[in-house]
């Protein structure tokens, strides 16, 4: 009986609680569950003009567009998959007839619907200034014995009609090789990659054979400067994914960013260019963007219960006094010689009126809050509903310098109160949606000491993983407050049984729930194609490109000749000729902060006699600054007096060191330490140092020659 009472109570209380609302929006928020989104638009609109000063009816509207739009957007996408081209364009023109002004969905449709829409050409290909001019078909060379690798260049540019000509740090060496339907560059570049050599071409007719040393490809190579405008990501960041995936064991690629044009501009070979373009194609995405509607309901419900006995005084009073003359006026004043305590009418007693209180009161509190948020995906989406109380904070400080902390001062700190709601989103290929959610309500709950406020706080953290459209909802987050307080007559209220006829007892019970939905809908994912799935090939070999260098070059011509008899005319490398000889730089790789200094040692390995040597060192200036340079000692094992040069220019980043004999005709045997150099690093970044150029020569003044390493520093 008493739950059907209950029950019957708590209709009548929501109808009248609805008796408010107009039953027209009740027909379109069942329209909207139903998705019957026309119908449920009118309902709206209807509402609307009913009661234009209503800001509910206007919202909802708003709002059930929007989700109309997104509904028949995700369906044109559906059937665009599917290859129902002229559903799609229905769909599509039902979205954007719920959102006209969405510039977005009317580009995508646009795009999507276009018959002429055409897909993007690919990275270019950049073709090198100057074209060889080879004779045509494929070649068929057979060499009958191992001869020298200058034979075999020579007689490769007679087959293709193009001269040869070779660097002065070439090194003859035994080759042999047989060439069968190959094009001439296919057949010179592999040879070239067989023995540690690259190309350059000259001109039409020329190409020049150059070791493959990190100073020759630094003499030689040939650059090129492109400027890349980026859409999305930005341009430093970019930037520094792109230094660390371009760089090579001979050095790092030249780029600078601009971030008022948020551009990238990269110095290179053609090769790295190339793939820098395809790399930036790849990584220049538009981020994943997310709408969440998120409906959020805070009940409160306090209930008061009084039962007992109140009394309206707390005390019990008697007095003495005489009745006074009707006439009289002099209230509270007594003759003496009226005065007789032995009469009772002469006393008065005051006692206390008493109440049996039978009251009970229940209210309910609901606080509804429905944002719409819309975000870039791994952005923070943050909105805050609510005021700002301000807090007292009291601080002591001395009156004078020096004294004790007697004087208080103070400040105030506004603390927000209200919904508090934040949102990390991450769209997935999946078409599924990550939200890193926190979710944080205050309110005031009072006053506590000093009349500072008491601030009810609830929060909720954590990540959940939701299909695009699917809901899930949070409850649970409950606060049950019970308070009691009895008064009443001393002893008495306290009797079992009867104690509640001498006092009265109060209680007052605080419910406060808090129920969420969360819904995710994806409004746009990172367009990956096929094409940016493929592997990129880097060719770590690539030859033919380079710059033009200043090395005396020995030019040959080929008379028409049997390329056998040719071959057999060929010298013979020289005994001894392969001997090793290498310039050390150490460490070859470290990492070091930014404004600290280090010491890097130049070495020399050799079976072979120094008479003099000459090595320039080429390094990073913004990131690297030479301090000073230190004798390593080799030339002094010729005595005292042998001379040591040293001049470093931290502008052009540059550093030469070197010695020379002071005994004509003797030189340094199995080499040794040339000098130490202690360098700066000056800010963040990398800076190879690399031997750029050197001339190491015998006590004869032959010039011999020497392989090369460089070294990697890194300054964080």
């Amino acid at each position: 009986m008493k739950k059907a009472t209950a029950l019957a109570i708590l209709v009548l209380l929501t109808a009248a609680a609805c008796a408010t609302i107009s039953p027209v929006y009740h027909q379109g928020v069942r329209a909207e569950i139903a998705q019957n989104w026309d119908e449920a638009i009118a309902l709206y609109e209807k509402a609307a003009l009913m009661n234009p000063k209503e800001p509910a009816y206007r919202l909802a509207l708003a709002q059930v567009k929007v989700k109309a739009g997104l509904f028949f957007t995700d369906e044109a996408r559906r059937l665009l998959a599917l290859g129902e081209k002229d559903a799609a364009a229905a769909a599509y023109a039902k979205a954007v007839s719920y959102n006209p002004r969405d510039s977005a969905l009317l580009f995508e449709a646009k795009q999507a619907l276009s018959p002429e829409t055409k897909k993007d050409a690919g990275p270019s290909k950049i073709e090198f200034p100057i074209k060889l001019k080879v004779r045509e078909g494929a070649l068929d060379l057979r060499l009958s014995a191992e001869t020298s690798l200058r034979a075999v260049l020579q007689s490769l540019g007679r087959a293709g009609r193009v001269n040869i000509i070779f660097d002065e740090a070439f090194r003859d060496v035994p080759f042999q090789t047989d060439f069968t339907n190959v094009t001439f560059e296919q057949a010179l570049g592999t040879v070239c990659q067989a023995t540690k050599n690259f190309y350059r071409i000259i001109d039409e007719r020329t190409v020049i054979i150059v070791p493959d040393q990190p100073a020759k490809r630094l003499q030689y190579e040939v650059s090129c400067i492109r400027t890349f405008y980026l859409s999305n990501a930005q341009a430093q960041e970019m930037t520094a994914s792109l230094t660390n995936m371009l760089r090579g064991a001979a050095k790092i690629p030249l780029i600078f960013f601009d971030k008022d044009l948020n551009s990238v501009t990269i110095r290179d070979t053609p090769q790295v260019i190339e793939l820098a373009e395809k790399l930036i194609r790849i990584w220049d995405k538009p981020k994943g963007e997310v709408v969440i509607d998120m409906e959020l309901l805070e009940v409160s419900r306090t209930r008061l219960r009084q039962l007992g006995l109140s009394l309206d005084q707390n005390k019990v009073g008697l007095r003495y006094g005489a009745p006074l003359a009707e006439n009289s006026s002099s209230a509270g004043w007594e003759q003496l010689s009226k005065i007789d305590l032995s009469k009772s009418e002469n006393y008065f007693v005051n006692l206390p009126v008493a109440y049996l209180q039978f009251l009970e009161t229940d209210s309910d509190t609901k606080i509804v809050a429905q944002p719409r948020l819309r975000g870039l995906a791994d952005e923070e989406i943050h909105q805050l509903v609510g005021e700002k109380v301000p807090v007292p904070k009291t601080t002591w400080n001395p009156i004078a310098a020096g004294g004790y902390s007697q004087q208080p001062v103070t400040s105030y700190d506004y603390q927000d109160v209200g919904i508090d709601i934040t949102f990390t989103p991450r769209v997935h290929l999946e078409k599924e949606v990550t939200l890193a959610m926190e979710l944080k309500i205050t309110s005031l709950g009072g006053k506590g000491y000093a009349d500072l406020p008491i601030i009810n706080t609830r929060e909720l953290k954590g990540t959940l993983r939701l299909r695009d459209g699917e809901t899930t909802m949070f409850a649970g987050l409950l606060r049950d407050a019970e308070r009691k307080s009895l008064s009443g007559i001393p002893f008495l209220k306290n009797l079992p049984g009867i104690g509640r006829l001498f006092g009265a007892e109060d209680t007052t019970i605080e419910q406060t729930d808090i129920i969420m939905t969360i819904t995710p809908h994806i409004v746009r994912t990172v367009p990956i194609g096929a094409e940016d799935e493929q592997v990129l090939w880097v060719d770590i070999n690539a030859s033919g490109s380079g710059s033009r260098g200043e090395a005396e070059a020995e030019e040959e011509t080929f008379p028409e000749s049997d390329l056998e008899e040719e071959v057999r005319l060929q010298p013979r490398p020289r005994p001894g000729s392969e001997r090793r000889n290498v310039i050390l730089l150490g460490p070859a790789n470290m990492e070091v902060p930014a404004g600290r200094e280090f010491r890097m040692t130049v070495g020399v390995l050799t079976e072979a006699e120094i008479g003099s040597a000459a090595v320039t060192l080429s390094f990073n200036p913004s990131v690297l600054a030479v301090k000073s340079v230190q004798d390593g000692g080799l030339g002094r094992s010729l005595g005292e007096n042998a001379p040591f040069l040293q001049n470093y220019d931290n502008g052009s980043g540059t550093c030469t060191i070197g010695f020379t004999s002071p005994v004509a005709g003797k030189g340094v045997r199995r080499g040794g330490t040339l000098a130490a150099i202690v360098f700066e690093a000056k800010a963040a970044g990398e800076s190879v140092v690399a031997v750029s150029q050197s001339l190491v020569t015998d006590p004869s003044g032959q010039n011999l020659d020497f392989q090369i390493n460089q070294a990697r520093i890194r300054v964080r």
